[in-house]
């Protein structure tokens, strides 16, 4: 018997196998940068809910200084003024609660999406309280008018920095606002309501598209 005869016999499955890792090994990079876009995406959006989550304490501020402002040429009685001021405190506890455990605590409590879906739903109960104090509060005076529904929506966009938030906020500000003189039977109704909505598309359409602007050319 000669020597070769005493060799083992080559593993030929152990050789198969050895390709098809090699096989693995050259896919791998390519399936790897195909998911890249997708991350960077994902890794973009977060960023965004990180920073808009980030600005609400700033916005429950502006909120109680705006505030305080209606309040001091509020002619209403003191029961309209409490329930207005109970229902705007009750937003901004919940805007600045969801602040702490979506942003603020560490360990998160809440996922970012799960957060930022929260904040703005909260912006919207926050616009219909603003613009229930149309009803509520606000005396009979046109001027007065604009800046109860302009003021608090230019804002919300500047500080928030976010489309949803913002139009959930903006909305039923001057919707709301809006319908008061013709609910109210203001004096010139109609052209007051009119005007309240075409100060409001006009103020929010070039922030709206100022903020996307940012957002793209903002380097992640």
């Amino acid at each position: 018997m000669s020597r070769t005869d005493l060799r083992p016999a080559p593993d030929t499955a152990s050789g198969a196998k050895t390709f098809h890792d090699s096989d693995t090994l050259a896919i791998l990079p390519r399936e790897a940068l195909a998911l890249l876009p997708a991350l960077y995406r994902e890794a973009d959006r977060d960023l965004q809910r990180w920073h808009f989550l980030s600005r609400a304490p700033q916005f429950c501020v502006a909120m109680m200084l705006e505030s305080a402002m209606i309040w001091a040429v509020s002619d209403s009685g003191l029961a309209a003024d409490f329930l207005w001021a109970t229902a705007i405190l009750t937003g901004i506890v919940a805007v600045t609660s969801n602040h702490i455990r979506g942003f603020a605590r560490s360990p998160r409590q809440m996922p970012l999406a799960d957060a930022a879906r929260e904040l703005r739903l909260l912006l919207l109960y926050l616009g219909l309280a603003w613009g229930a104090g149309a009803f509520l509060v606000l005396p009979q005076k046109p001027a007065l008018a604009f800046v109860f529904a302009v003021l608090p929506v230019l804002v919300s966009i500047l500080i928030l920095k976010d489309k949803k938030g913002a139009a959930a906020f903006g909305l039923p500000v001057v919707f709301l606002t809006a319908g008061t003189p013709l609910w109210g039977g203001w004096a010139h109704g109609a052209w007051t309501s009119a005007a309240i909505l075409i100060a409001g598309a006009s103020i929010a359409a070039p922030s709206m598209l100022q903020c996307a602007i940012l957002w793209r050319r903002t380097p992640y």
